[in-house]
């Protein structure tokens, strides 16, 4: 056994650092999602808080579902080579960090909440965004798993998340690219076609798959 790893001390995380860290493992963003996930009552969640404590069979089963390391949960300086190896941190912009991202865009994003997923993954971003799904009636909240593209490798007739000025992150089906005028003709659902200048479009995403929230 390596005796290094014996002579490493590590400290221990508070109950509200592991809460936390939890979320983000489990991309989530409020206390009320976490108790959804461990069936009980949000003020469970923010009484563990508080005293510094936690339901320890809970949050063992949690982690078993869930495939999370408890020793990467529990342990502020615990080696992350099993993490890394089988999972990357991917960027997720939830909306009430729209402004904060649109502010920082010139910073490369700096700030961005990451959220741990399994390789091999195919997309570069999570955006939570309102959308209407085709199997569902209606408008609804979803996170969307989108990658980074240009103008240059739109394809025709597919969805994408769009960043607008000063209008945050849209869902669109992509109609027609005029590179000469400058234009992208969009469709939302079976509404009319509109015309955008490209130079509205801060970014664009491809969008590659879904999950409702």
């Amino acid at each position: 056994m390596n005796s290094n790893y014996l002579q490493t001390s590590f400290s221990i995380n508070s109950s509200k650092k592991i809460l936390t860290k939890l979320k983000i493992l489990l991309g989530v963003k409020s206390a009320k999602e976490l108790a959804v996930i461990f069936d009980l009552k949000p003020n469970t969640i923010s009484s563990w808080k508080k005293r510094n404590t936690l339901c320890y069979s809970k949050l063992i089963q949690v982690c078993c579902e869930h495939n999370i390391d408890l020793n990467e949960l529990f342990f502020s300086n615990y080696t992350k080579k099993t993490i890394e190896k089988s999972y990357i941190n991917v960027p997720i912009i939830y909306i009430d960090d729209y402004l904060e991202y649109y502010l920082s865009i010139e910073e490369k994003h700096l700030k961005l909440k990451q959220i741990y997923y399994p390789k091999p993954v195919f997309f570069d971003m999570v955006i939570q965004l309102y959308a209407t799904i085709e199997e569902h009636k209606g408008s609804h909240l979803v996170y969307a798993f989108c990658k980074k593209v240009d103008f240059t490798t739109i394809e025709i007739g597919k969805n994408y998340v769009l960043l607008f000025v000063n209008k945050g992150f849209q869902c669109y089906k992509i109609i027609e690219v005029n590179q000469q005028k400058e234009r992208l003709y969009l469709q939302k659902d079976t509404a009319e076609i509109v015309e955008v200048p490209m130079k509205e479009i801060l970014e664009i995403f491809r969008w590659i798959k879904y999950l409702p929230c």
